[in-house]
């Protein structure tokens, strides 16, 4: 058996401390565990047991008073142990779900609980199943309390089986309060890439409840995760679609076709842990095919909360561009087992049809009641009496049929007026909570430079009714996000001769959001101009792109305030390098655990940023 190594030119230095010497009964048990795991981790494939770069201390009795508690050199050592970074769990230790076999029958030989033993504490706690925190530094652990059964009083939180290399208080939760904040810091001798496991625990009034908790240490701002497989899903196309779940499993989706069988129909979805390893656990070995006729082409995919997903693909002849052949696009939501969800539409899978194909971006929108909507804009070539960009929107009920009183059947469409001569491109949709869907439309004026602008379609959430309002601007909008605070972020670049990088909010009703004056001197020009294209946020909302710098310096990451020029104080006067071995990077998503994950060209394919 080896364990996975992490690169050493990117682990830190760390000195060597002795570390105490252990009873003969706790070597030779721990021997006896080793030998036993062995067998059982090589047959199950299973992932090898995390060696953190460096010296750690004996962890934590799980019934510490605090989570910098450690055991002494003489404590049983029936308990998990950590010896040399290496986290072994004891077999004598039981199953870690309290007693349950494989067979989910309690354990014959565990002991009857007894009269004496305190029921559960009747809360429920809700917070990130994983929480990153950098080296070096703290991080702050957001919980939920909920009391159920009558309860009603305080309740003590901490976090237990941590080394002492982190340093976590307890919290108390007062009566009447139902969330607070745990600080978690870690010292500079754990180096980055280090996992390990730990629990959050409530108690009061002598009774306890918990939920598992992983600890995941950070390297550098920007710099690359060395845990993460150097190619973890081999791609070797631009094809694929990716989005995480909201357990941090990577959930890919490609279609069949390729150069060597471009008549192929269908489409692939894998599923891979956050680590990059392939899910054994979703269809075949990690893999579900979906043969289906008339779907060569993917338009857009997105993860559901559930853990299923949407697929949204056309087929071959429904190619992007401006062309006059009616297009069928079909929407497949997916359990997250990956089969098909059949109670969506037919046997999983709507569609609908329109004069044409779509133009540009497909978005895929999914409300709180389950209802699915398809954004996209096309070219009717059938519209003489008003412009022939045409915004459109199909909604159908959780069930797949289209929603009754949405436009017509279902679908709401808006064409652009005709005195709307700049080019167009739907950059962004967002949908709000009473179901209104707004569009954002960039617009660019080819003869007239200084004559750009955005645009936003506001569909009524009832009766699809729509509005266009437009913002010109001699600046040019390259591209527009969300933030995931329910407002668009959209990136400019100043007109000539300066060509600054500066980015402007607006709320979900396409209105200008002004968060002050802030200041009135744009920073240079840092990012070579074209270069930087894409928005992504961190948890906090704040703004970042990255491009080429000027001169052919290699790819950096700029940061903006909220006041919308670029942050003078992040980096090196406003601009971070990233790893030179990167010539691209795109398709940023954040994980839930604040991670980014990007496309890369050439191979790996996939990287992780620390953020």
């Amino acid at each position: 058996m080896t364990y996975r190594q992490v690169h050493p030119y990117l682990l830190p230095s760390m000195t060597h401390r002795p570390q105490p010497s252990r009873p003969p009964q706790c070597r030779r048990a721990l021997f006896v565990a080793l030998a036993l795991l062995l067998p059982l981790t090589t047959a199950c494939g299973d992932e090898e047991p995390i060696q953190k770069p460096g010296p750690v201390e004996t962890q934590a009795d799980a019934g510490g008073q605090d989570a910098s508690t450690s055991t002494t050199p003489d404590a049983s050592c029936a308990s998990a142990t950590c010896d040399a970074g290496v986290i072994v769990e004891s077999p004598d230790a039981g199953p870690a779900d309290g007693g349950v076999t494989d067979a989910g029958t309690a354990d014959a030989g565990a002991p009857d609980a007894g009269p004496d033993v305190p029921l559960p504490l009747p809360v429920d706690l809700s917070a990130p199943s994983e929480l990153l925190v950098r080296s070096d530094d703290f991080a702050v652990l957001r919980v939920g309390v909920e009391r159920h059964e009558g309860f009603t009083g305080p309740v003590t939180l901490s976090i237990r089986g941590l080394p002492s290399e982190f340093f976590v208080a307890d919290r108390s939760v007062s009566e009447g309060t139902s969330a607070a904040a745990l600080a978690v810091s870690v010292s500079g001798r754990v180096g980055p890439g280090t996992r390990l496991d730990a629990t959050l625990v409530a108690t009061a009034e002598g009774r306890s409840t918990s939920r598992p908790l992983r600890m995941l240490v950070a390297g550098p701002s920007f710099t690359l995760d060395p845990t993460f497989p150097v190619v973890p899903l081999g791609w070797a196309d631009w094809s694929r679609f990716l989005d995480v779940s909201p357990d941090g499993k990577l959930l890919t989706a490609y279609p069949i076709a390729n150069a060597s069988s471009p008549s192929a129909q269908g489409y692939v979805l894998d599923r891979h842990h956050a680590d990059g390893i392939p899910d054994l656990t979703f269809g075949m070995l990690g893999s579900v095919t979906h043969p289906r006729p008339a779907m060569s082409r993917m338009l857009a995919f997105k993860a559901l909360p559930t853990g299923g997903s949407l697929v949204a693909g056309a087929a071959a002849d429904c190619h992007d561009g401006d062309n006059a052949t009616p297009c069928t696009i079909r929407v497949s939501r997916h359990l997250a087992t990956g089969m098909l969800d059949t109670s969506f539409g037919d046997e999983g899978v709507a569609s609908t049809r329109f004069n044409s194909a779509s133009r540009s971006l497909v978005k895929l929108l999914v409300d709180e009641a389950g209802r699915v909507s398809v954004a996209l804009t096309y070219y009717d070539y059938d519209l003489t009496q008003s412009g022939p960009y045409v915004y459109a929107v199909q909604r159908w009920e959780a069930d797949g049929r289209p929603v009754a009183g949405f436009g017509t059947e279902g679908r709401a469409t808006y064409a652009l007026p005709a005195y709307e001569q700049r080019f167009n491109n739907l950059r962004e949709a967002l949908q709000t909570k009473d179901g209104t869907v707004v569009i954002a439309v960039s617009l660019f004026d080819s003869g007239s430079p200084g004559n750009h602008g955005l645009g936003f379609v506001r569909m009524d959430g009832k009766t699809g009714q729509a509005r266009w309002s437009v913002e010109s601007s001699p600046n040019l909008h390259r591209n527009v996000a969300t933030d995931g605070h329910g407002r668009f972020v959209s990136l400019l670049n100043t007109y000539a001769p300066g060509y600054d990088l500066l980015v402007q909010w607006y709320d979900e009703t396409g209105t200008r959001i002004y968060f002050g004056t802030g200041s009135t001197t744009m920073p240079p020009r840092q990012l070579a101009i074209g270069s930087a294209n894409e928005l992504f946020f961190d948890d906090a909302g704040t703004p970042y792109t990255v491009g080429q710098i000027e001169g052919g310096g290699g790819l950096a990451v700029v940061r903006f305030t909220r006041h919308g020029p670029v942050d003078p104080g992040f980096g090196t006067n406003g601009i971070l390098r990233l790893d030179v071995r990167l010539n691209s990077v795109s398709g940023f998503i954040r994980e839930p655990n604040g991670c980014l994950l990007a496309k890369t060209v050439p191979e790996p394919g996939l990287v992780r940023f620390w953020p």
